[in-house]
């Protein structure tokens, strides 16, 4: 019973002080602030359902967390981009109607392309505003292997992107 309040205090305590972290993660990759609280909402659920998974130390917490915030992020995604196709108006992400960027949203496309390890590297190494260790660990690898990733990523966007000019 002692660690289970112990986890109590600790997830309680990410929540306070990791939120909005949390809720830029998921931001980043659905592009909605509602659907990001849903997406947050959805992994802190998971992640207090499956808190027996979790044997890993305090500070490890918090990676374990995002881990689970950027699958239900993606699985949120998925979701918004099938019903969408249902509906006869495919659009890879939303943008506002003032800000249509032709680039921005070949961008996007590109980025949702791209092969998931990938596409959560730049989600969370570049786009999210975590530093690079702190992405890597979330990431579960090292720094190097962190920046190998950005650069291979970087490489398949501006790729895609190219093929994507030329259609």
């Amino acid at each position: 019973m002692e660690q289970e309040d112990k986890f109590k205090e600790q997830f309680a305590e990410l929540i306070r002080t990791q939120l909005g972290l949390f809720r830029k993660i998921a931001f980043q990759i659905v592009n909605s602030h509602a659907d990001a609280d849903d997406a947050v909402q959805t992994a802190f659920i998971r992640a207090w359902e499956k808190r027996s998974c979790f044997h890993g130390d305090p500070g490890a917490l918090s990676a374990w967390v995002q881990r689970i915030i950027v699958s239900v992020s993606y699985d949120l995604l998925r979701k918004r981009m099938r019903d969408q196709r249902r509906h006869g108006d495919l659009q890879i992400l939303e943008s506002a109607p003032d800000t249509h960027d032709p680039d921005l949203e070949m961008l996007d496309r590109a980025i949702a392309e791209l092969p998931e390890r990938y596409r959560e590297t730049i989600h969370l190494a570049v786009l999210s505003g975590l530093s690079g260790e702190d992405a890597a660990k979330t990431l579960g690898c090292s720094v190097n292997a962190l920046y190998q990733r950005i650069h291979k990523a970087k490489k398949m966007l501006l790729d895609s992107m190219r093929r994507m000019k030329d259609e």
